[in-house]
């Protein structure tokens, strides 16, 4: 069975926000560099001495930047969706939060 993608999601600036991050880490001097942009959405039921005592319907919607430079990988992410750099951002790679240089 064939699963459409919503709209909505198609309608996020995917190839912009793409081209940006991985035409700066190709600036910058990344050997690899990839984009990922993700939405979930996730459903609870809440229920007390079985009946129901709430719900939520939540989504998420977030990014990733995962470049490998000078040997290292280094990982950005965040929900911002311009294309400004990510917080912690200092113009290298290896300087991401959570990233190590070797």
């Amino acid at each position: 069975m064939a699963h459409e993608i919503d709209q909505s999601f198609l309608a996020l600036p995917l190839r912009a926000l793409a081209d940006a991050a991985l035409a700066r880490a190709r600036s910058l001097g990344a050997q690899h560099a990839d984009f990922r942009l993700e939405r979930v959405r996730s459903g609870s039921w809440r229920l007390r001495d079985a009946k129901p005592a709430g719900s939520s319907d939540t989504t998420d919607l977030g990014y990733a930047v995962r470049v490998v430079h000078g040997g290292a990988w280094g990982f950005a992410s965040g929900v911002d969706l311009t294309r400004t750099p990510p917080p912690g951002w200092r113009g290298r790679p290896w300087r991401w939060p959570g990233c190590r240089r070797r």
